[in-house]
């Protein structure tokens, strides 16, 4: 670099430019840029067009369809994308007071934990695994209740749970300082099984 002051006082270097860029600026675009990281006023390249929202998520709906890592139920439904709910329990006692939980077939275990299907997570007297299981069974179609894999006790309608007991529409379940409703969906007037015969 060979810097030099024009006569009307602006430095500029003489190497790149044989008059002052200053004072002409004409000069300053003809002359070579030299080698070095490009400037942050260079011309940048034009960007591709932004997606709009719908397009993002159509994007995303569709990459969902093709994934082969979409999540699909095998069971006793056969292979559906979830399971049918056969019955609620409502927290009618304790810290999650007006929650409901979706049973579904088979058994449904009740505890802290997130892996739990039942997950009373805020009552920390509820055994973090399994305290208790609630089971549907759907050829007879019936409901019951059995204890888990936890030293924990719990009770139904008052009455402690040592094996497997059948539960019954407005059945309350103590488990910890919660205490649950029993709702069914599926009972003797409606179950999935009725609806499957009367689909085929």
């Amino acid at each position: 670099m060979k810097l030099i002051r024009c006569e009307n006082g602006h430095f500029y270097d003489a190497e790149r430019f044989s008059v002052c860029p200053h004072c002409n600026p004409d000069a300053a675009k003809a002359a070579p840029q030299p080698n070095r990281a490009p400037a942050f006023t260079e011309e940048k390249k034009e960007a591709a067009p932004a997606s709009t929202p719908a397009q993002r998520l159509d994007d995303i709906v569709n990459e969902a369809k093709d994934s082969e890592d979409l999540e699909k139920t095998i069971g006793y439904f056969g292979e559906i994308s979830f399971e049918p709910v056969v019955g609620w329990l409502v927290a009618i006692e304790g810290k999650h007071f007006g929650e409901d939980f979706k049973l579904k077939t088979g058994r449904n275990f009740v505890g802290r934990s997130p892996g739990m299907d039942v997950q009373l997570a805020q009552d920390g007297s509820v055994s973090r695994e399994r305290h208790a299981i609630v089971l549907y069974e759907p050829k007879n179609n019936i409901f019951l209740v059995q204890p888990g894999d936890s030293k924990e006790l719990f009770y139904l309608n008052d009455s402690v749970v040592l094996s497997p007991e059948k539960l019954q529409s407005g059945d309350i379940l103590s488990i910890g300082n919660t205490k649950l409703l029993f709702i069914p969906c599926c009972t003797d007037k409606f179950n999935w099984d009725m609806v499957k015969k009367d689909a085929e």
